[in-house]
């Protein structure tokens, strides 16, 4: 669940970032800059489809780890209730946070770009999304990917859970491995950038076509990892392919009652 909403406020973002650039390329007009409604709904999409990526990646990254715990508590405390309750709440978060930046982003006629029209939350955004798109993801994947890791390689549970999870446990090393390392590479070159704008002191990183174009790279970097896992997660996977096709029939696993 977690994996999958998160592929999709990815690909909302990318939606958000990479359409109006292209039919900026094609028309030679940037539409963000012209129409004020198409700038704040670019500027909504491209936050809150983020911000709910990377909760979504959280909470999988934290279920994870749940699962992989020597306590029988800790395990069995990510019911499919409470799984869906947070995954609502994820939604809720993406929008809360999202929404300023479609109500505060506005075209500019003289310059013809969307950009910040409050002084005050350009500053705060800048600092936002150096913090939540770059710090958090990398300390908190690492961290959580770690401990899930520790987990799988110190646990010795009983010989019966141990014989029908052993393969699970190896798929599941092997994948945190991936993920994790292709989430904290996808995001160091936005990291780079963000300090060389500190140590330089800008406001802004779209002062040059330069700057435009990679922190345009930069971004999409951060925002197709995710995707691509969701895929490979449903291909190498039978579990996860069982668990999104339960999930899209909203078909609750049935357990065979012992006599």
């Amino acid at each position: 669940m977690y994996l999958a909403g998160a592929s999709v406020g990815e690909q909302l973002t990318i939606i958000g970032l990479i359409v109006p650039q292209a039919m900026g390329y094609a028309t030679g007009q940037d539409f963000r800059g012209v129409s004020s409604s198409f700038c704040k709904i670019s500027s909504f999409l491209y936050t809150g489809g983020g911000v709910f990526a990377l909760v979504c990646l959280y909470l999988g990254a934290i279920h994870r780890y749940l699962q992989t715990c020597r306590s029988v508590t800790k395990r069995q405390w990510m019911t499919l209730i409470k799984a869906r309750l947070l995954f609502y709440c994820a939604v809720l978060i993406s929008i809360i946070l999202g929404l300023p930046f479609g109500i505060f982003r506005s075209a500019i006629p003289s310059s013809k770009t969307c950009d910040c029209i409050n002084a005050t939350f350009a500053h705060f955004s800048f600092y936002f999304y150096a913090i939540v798109g770059t710090v958090s993801p990398i300390v908190l994947w690492s961290s959580f990917g770690y401990l899930t890791w520790r987990n799988v390689r110190q646990t010795r549970l009983r010989q019966v859970l141990y014989r029908t999870s052993n393969g699970i446990a190896q798929q599941v090393t092997r994948m945190i491995v991936i993920q994790t390392t292709t989430i904290v590479v996808s995001i160091l070159p936005g990291a780079a950038l963000n300090l060389y704008a500190v140590l330089m002191q800008k406001d802004s990183l779209l002062n040059t076509p330069i700057e435009q174009f990679i922190l345009t790279i930069t971004q999409i970097l951060v925002y197709t990892d995710s995707c691509t896992a969701f895929y490979l997660y449903l291909i190498v996977s039978p579990t996860f392919r069982r668990s999104v096709k339960e999930m899209l029939r909203f078909r609750p696993r049935c357990v065979a009652s012992v006599t």
